[in-house]
C-alpha cells in the first residue's frame, strides 16, 4: 500500500538514494554532495513555504517516489500570487506501472498555490498532467534556434543525435571551422558589426531588480523578486557548469539607459542555451542582436532558447527557426483568467522562472 506524506529533512538520504536508482547515469561524485544539494534547494531556498511542501510516496517502509516543489512568487495583473515550481519528479523504476506517480502529482497540485509550473517534464508526465486538469501551453513549448556557424552547428547536431560516429565527425570539425570562416568573409557579417549607440556591462542582481518593472511593463504575469532571492537564483544558475559558463550582460543605450539584458550559457563550438532575454518595449530586437553578436564572438555554433511569444516577430526577423523539442512546459491553475493569460502568451516565463536550470546533477 502506498502512503503519501510531506517531505522532511530526514528524508534526504532516501531521496538521494532513489535518485541514484532512477538516474544511474547521472550519479553524483558522492552521496554527501547529492544530499547537500537536496537540502540547499528544497530547504534553504529563499522562498521556502511550509504550505507548499515537497512530497514522498512510501511503500513497505521504503521511498517509492518523490515530487519536489520549490515555492516562488509572481505578480498577476499587479496582484501577488503563490507559485509552485515542480522539480525532480521521480518514481522507483519498479513502481512506474502503478499509481504512485499519479498520487504524487495529485498531492503536489492539491496545494494552495495559484499556479503550478513544471518545465522539465517528459511525455509521460505531460499525458498524466492533462488527465489532472493541467495543460502544456503551445506557445511556451516552442524553442527557437539561431545558427551562428552553420557547418559547425550541423556537425553538433549529427554528434548529439549520433547519426554518424565520432570517428567521422571529429575530423570534420577543422574543415567546418574553415568553411564557416570563409562564409563569414564572403558575406557581410552583421554579427560582427558594432552598434555605436549601444554599450554593454556586467549584469548583476541589483540592476535586474531595479529595472525589472521596465522590461516587464504591461505583461499580465511576471516574476517578483527581492535582492536576496534574485542573488541566490543567479548564484545557483551560475553553478550549473555542465551547461557552460553563465554569461550575464546588461545592454545600455548611450552608455547609461538600460535597454535590457541577456543571460546564457557559453558553449564554444556547440549550442549555447539562453536562460533569459528581457528588454524595454521596442528594444527587444536590439538586445537580441547583441546576444547573437556576443555568442558569435564567444565561439558558439548556435544559440537556442525558449520562445517568448510576445517577440516572435523579432526572432523571425533575425533568422531564428522554431521547433517543439526537449522537455515540456506544463502549467496548472484553478484560476481561469490566469490560465488564459498564459495560453495567450501574456506571461514572462523564461527558463529562469521554472525548473530548467534546476537539475539535480553534479556540476
Amino acid at each position: 500500500m502506498t502512503t503519501l506524506r510531506t517531505f522532511a529533512a530526514d528524508d534526504i538520504p532516501a531521496a538521494a538514494e532513489l535518485f541514484g536508482r532512477v538516474y544511474p547515469a547521472q550519479r553524483w561524485g558522492s552521496a554527501t554532495a547529492c544530499e547537500a544539494y537536496f537540502h540547499e534547494i528544497l530547504f534553504d531556498n529563499p522562498w521556502r513555504d511550509l504550505d507548499l511542501p515537497s512530497w514522498v510516496a512510501e511503500e513497505d517502509g521504503r521511498m517509492a517516489g518523490f515530487a519536489g516543489v520549490m515555492p516562488r512568487r509572481m505578480l498577476f495583473r499587479g496582484r501577488p500570487i503563490r507559485v509552485a515550481v515542480g522539480c525532480q519528479f521521480m518514481v522507483d523504476p519498479n513502481r512506474r506501472h502503478g499509481l504512485t506517480a499519479l498520487q504524487l502529482a495529485r498531492a503536489a497540485l492539491s496545494g494552495p498555490q495559484d499556479l503550478f509550473i513544471a518545465d522539465g517534464a517528459n511525455d509521460l508526465s505531460r499525458q498524466m498532467w492533462a488527465g489532472l486538469g493541467g495543460a502544456a501551453p503551445l506557445l511556451y513549448n516552442l524553442h527557437w534556434t539561431r545558427p551562428l556557424r552553420p557547418v559547425r552547428f550541423a556537425l553538433s547536431l549529427l554528434e548529439e543525435r549520433r547519426v554518424l560516429p565520432l570517428l567521422l565527425t571529429l575530423p570534420a570539425r577543422p574543415l567546418g571551422a574553415i568553411a564557416d570562416a570563409v562564409a563569414a568573409r564572403l558575406h557581410p557579417n552583421r554579427l560582427n558589426q558594432d552598434d555605436v549607440e549601444i554599450a554593454e556591462d556586467v549584469l548583476d542582481a541589483g540592476a535586474m531588480l531595479a529595472h525589472l518593472p521596465d522590461v516587464s511593463e504591461g505583461i499580465a504575469l511576471q516574476p517578483e523578486y527581492d535582492e536576496r532571492s534574485l542573488a541566490w537564483l543567479l548564484e545557483q544558475t551560475a553553478r550549473k557548469a555542465r551547461h557552460g559558463k553563465l554569461r550575464a550582460r546588461a545592454v545600455l543605450e548611450g552608455g547609461r539607459r538600460l535597454l535590457g539584458w541577456y543571460l546564457y550559457y557559453v558553449r564554444a563550438g556547440g549550442v549555447s542555451e539562453v536562460i533569459q532575454v528581457a528588454a524595454r518595449n521596442g528594444s527587444y530586437g536590439r538586445v537580441l542582436q547583441r546576444l547573437f553578436a556576443d555568442a558569435w564572438r564567444q565561439g558558439a555554433a548556435a544559440v537556442r532558447g525558449r520562445l517568448d511569444p510576445r517577440h516572435i516577430q523579432e526572432l523571425s526577423d533575425r533568422h531564428c527557426w522554431f521547433r517543439r523539442e526537449g522537455t515540456w512546459t506544463l502549467v496548472h491553475s484553478r484560476h481561469a483568467d490566469l490560465a488564459t493569460a498564459i495560453h495567450q502568451g501574456n506571461a514572462f516565463l523564461s527558463r529562469l522562472e521554472g525548473e530548467w536550470w534546476l537539475r539535480f546533477q553534479d556540476g
